[in-house]
């Protein structure tokens, strides 16, 4: 018989604020790519407002443990909705600043910006 150990009591007080900010972050990036001239293709669209949720919690969740003591409900949903208009973009950021910190060589990412003309090739902006 395998032990299953029960979900930490702190992930289920978190999740309705988690919830919150991925469709706080979602919804927001969907404002923005319908807002624009042209509309992205409905498929496109999700993808990118799915991804910016996804950032907008990844943000979240990351200040619920860094900032002490704990930030307001209300700044975590302003971090979400501030992610969520700026894009998945922040994950490639985070993501080739931890891979530089670790020594890691950067991993090709669909949302990662374009790099400036003067860096190396095969490197991502500082």
């Amino acid at each position: 018989m395998s032990d299953h150990s029960p979900v930490p009591l702190s992930l289920l007080t978190l999740a309705p604020l988690l919830g919150a900010a991925f469709v706080a972050g979602g919804v927001t990036q969907l404002a923005r790519l319908l807002g624009q001239d042209t509309a992205p293709r409905a498929r496109a669209a999700l993808a990118l407002a799915v991804a910016a949720g996804i950032a907008a919690l990844t943000v979240v969740a990351l200040m619920t443990v860094t900032l002490r003591p704990d930030p307001a409900p209300a700044l975590l949903l302003a971090a979400a909705c501030v992610t969520g208009w700026s894009g998945p973009g922040i994950l490639a950021r985070l993501g080739a600043v931890i891979e530089r910190r670790l020594g890691l060589s950067p991993a090709p990412s669909v949302f990662a910006p374009d790099p400036a003309p003067d860096d190396p090739p095969g490197r991502g902006p500082a």
